[in-house]
């Protein structure tokens, strides 16, 4: 599969990254008891992965701490369980 290369806000301007390819293992939900009663719970859920890239669009791109520099694109998804007297009727 080709590279996929674009550029993303960075910490200092634009940056080029590489999408890369991987497999979800687990995604669980987070369960939050709200003072109301109510019971929320919430997931995220990862559409993108990327990787910083240097100019040369070959050379990983690396924080000050050395790690390599990741963006990821995600979405949530809530379900909450309301209690019957908060509901509009």
């Amino acid at each position: 599969m080709a590279k996929k290369i674009s550029r993303l806000p960075g910490p200092e301007g634009e940056i080029l990254v590489e999408d890369l390819e991987y497999e979800t293992i687990k995604e669980d939900w987070n369960i939050y008891k709200l003072a109301d009663g109510t019971t929320l719970r919430v997931k995220m859920i990862m559409k993108r992965i990327s990787r910083g890239l240097m100019d040369d669009q070959k050379t990983i791109r690396y924080a000050p701490d050395g790690l390599p520099m990741y963006s990821v694109r995600w979405g949530i998804v809530m379900d909450p369980d309301v209690p019957e007297e908060l509901k509009k009727k």
